[in-house]
């Protein structure tokens, strides 16, 4: 998500100013349906996932949990993640590659000032090799190496072992990128709302859009007996599997709306009477604030999913004003909506496209690499297939007769 030399819309650029960079506070990813547009965000997710909890929840005789590419002719051929970021004005480079047995490689790299800095690198096949950079001060490195097993991340176990180095590299994962899919209960934003202060925040945006949403509160959720006990059986086995890790029943909650009607009384509704698009909204209320304010990356998958193209745009906008977004949070989202594909809105650097090949494979490639006019139509461009990434419709293969 680093800004390329265009001039569209500077104004709305993060800028990286020791790294010499500037970033783009959005990407949007565009594709055909399973083009692998979810799967992008979802590898991003995986590689935090194991970085937050490979060394403390993998389990040491277990294979590695690993979505191997389900379309590989060897199921068991490595699978490689690699990501660049900037932590505290200073840009990294991170990765590995792992099977299901094993983390076959692992490498941590830093540039400050520009200059290629090697922090550790591992190699576990055919052996065990670890080489630590100079730079990577401390007399942790090989405590923390013997303690780290072939199956969990060396910056996992660093992190759970107090490494002052690498937990700023740790919680960028485990707690700056934070994720949406948009398929489950609202329970973040259902949480929020038990905050006065945040409640507050929330029902102006509620307003604001036009949901006829007048107020909004929250009451515990009482569980049906059977539930409960399947639950509590459920965290107890949990326990079992996880002994060193604190597992807790949530409390749970549910958000009750308050709508005006005739006179000055409200009327209250539950979120099973509410539209799927308020419902959508009001889910990605809470990560969507969350990231305002404290900055970071938010990935959400499906970001038109039930909602209006106006209150999708008026997301984004969130994150492209400076003045609404003073932290520099990114957003990166997956969508169809063709709406936003405005060059009022998004610059031409922030439009991806996902597309598959002959053997099933997702390839993301950027809409500058057509060299787009600046005052082209993007929207029609791409629906025209100017672009790729969009469903070829044979109609050939369709029934070209119907029988009464």
């Amino acid at each position: 998500m680093v800004a390329s030399s265009l001039k569209d819309q500077s104004e709305s650029l993060i800028p990286i100013e020791q790294v010499g960079i500037d970033l783009v506070p959005v990407a949007a990813i565009y594709g055909a349906n399973a083009s692998g547009k979810t799967n992008v965000v979802q590898a991003l997710n995986y590689m935090c996932q194991a970085v937050a909890s490979s060394h403390r929840n993998w389990q040491p005789d277990k294979p590695i949990p690993r979505p191997a590419f389900a379309l590989d002719d060897s199921p068991h051929r490595p699978s490689s993640f690699e990501i660049e970021f900037v932590v505290s004005q200073v840009r990294y480079q991170y990765g590995f590659s792992l099977d299901d047995l094993k983390i076959q490689e692992e490498w941590l790299y830093a540039y400050p000032n520009g200059k290629k800095q090697r922090w550790y690198a591992r190699v576990e096949t055919p052996a065990r090799k670890f080489v630590f950079g100079r730079n990577l001060l401390g007399d942790k490195n090989r405590t923390i190496e013997a303690l780290t097993r072939t199956n969990s991340l060396y910056l996992s176990a660093a992190a759970q072992n107090n490494h002052e180095l690498l937990l700023p590299i740790y919680n960028f994962f485990a707690n700056d990128i934070r994720f949406s899919f948009g398929k489950g209960p609202a329970l973040e934003t259902s949480n929020m709302c038990s905050d006065d202060k945040q409640r507050a925040v929330l029902l102006r945006y509620l307003e604001a859009a036009d949901l006829g949403i007048a107020g909004v509160r929250v009451e515990d959720m009482k569980l049906e007996a059977p539930l409960e006990k399947a639950m509590s059986a459920f965290i107890s086995a949990l326990r079992e599997v996880t002994p060193q890790s604190e597992v807790t029943i949530p409390k749970l909650v549910q958000p009750l709306f308050q709508h005006r009607a005739i006179g000055e009384s409200r009327i209250e509704f539950g979120q099973e009477n509410e539209s799927g698009g308020t419902m959508a909204y009001f889910s990605l209320l809470a990560p969507v604030l969350k990231a305002l304010d404290r900055g970071g990356v938010l990935c959400v998958d499906e970001l038109d999913a039930s909602l209006h193209p106006l209150l999708a745009l008026e997301i984004v906008r969130n994150f492209t004003e400076k003045k609404l977004n003073p932290q520099g949070a990114q957003l990166i989202f997956n969508t169809h909506d063709t709406n936003l594909l405005d060059s009022s809105l998004l610059r031409r650097d922030q439009v991806w496209f996902t597309e598959k090949d002959s053997s099933g494979s997702t390839h993301l490639y950027p809409l500058s690499d057509f060299r787009p006019r600046k005052d082209e139509n993007l929207k029609r461009g791409y629906l025209q297939g100017r672009y790729g990434a969009i469903p070829f419709i044979d109609r050939d293969m369709l029934p070209q007769e119907t029988s009464d």
